[in-house]
């Protein structure tokens, strides 16, 4: 019985600290704290069509700099993302074997010679459903990063698509490059409260 128990107890032990961490370096080529510029070509030696070239050459250029620049960022938010799910979820898996497989079993076998222990994983397992909701009001389930992540893309969305487009004027393209550039930086973030009920 209790080798039973000690295994049990390492099975739980282990599962709620497995968590494998995907560690990625991440490299900044620039800093939020740069200063972006891109001036139109203004040369009196070349015609019209070889400054438009250079133009578009630079627009380029900026447009794979703007698009380096913000990836670095939102690959951070995936990884914090990520890393944040795992923990609640190993959190809330550990509260699950205490509370509905361990202690059940625990008083199945003795429930007299184990109340202790099914006490202690029992409040374990209730304690757990408070942690997750906690890490869900406080943003520290992977949820609100992930969401931050998403409204970032989808704002930088909008401001690449005019970057991109060789209908535009040069200064339309280039101030879209500039507010893309701007969105991975300026964000959200999450408001924590305290979980009611």
């Amino acid at each position: 019985m209790e080798r039973l128990m000690l295994a049990m107890l390492l099975t739980l032990a282990l599962s709620a600290c497995a968590t494998t961490t995907d560690r990625q370096e991440v490299v900044s080529t620039s800093t939020a704290a740069e200063t972006y510029t891109l001036q139109k070509a203004t040369d009196p030696t070349k015609t019209a069509y070889e400054l438009s070239e250079i133009d578009r050459a630079n627009l380029e250029r900026s447009f794979s700099g703007v698009l380096a620049f913000c990836q670095e960022r939102l690959s951070g938010y995936e990884l914090q993302s990520k890393t944040q799910a795992k923990k609640a979820f190993w959190i809330s898996l550990s509260g699950l074997l205490a509370g509905s497989i361990i202690s059940p079993a625990l008083t199945a076998a003795s429930a007299k010679g184990n109340a202790v222990w099914i006490s202690a994983l029992s409040g374990w397992g209730g304690a757990t459903n408070f942690v997750s909701q906690s890490y869900r009001t406080s943003g520290l389930s992977g949820t609100t990063i992930a969401e931050t992540r998403n409204k970032i893309i989808d704002k930088v969305g909008v401001h690449i698509a005019v970057a991109s487009d060789g209908d535009r004027t040069f200064e339309e393209r280039k101030n879209a490059l500039m507010q893309a550039r701007a969105e991975c930086i300026l964000y959200q973030i999450a408001v924590p409260s305290v979980p009611s009920g």
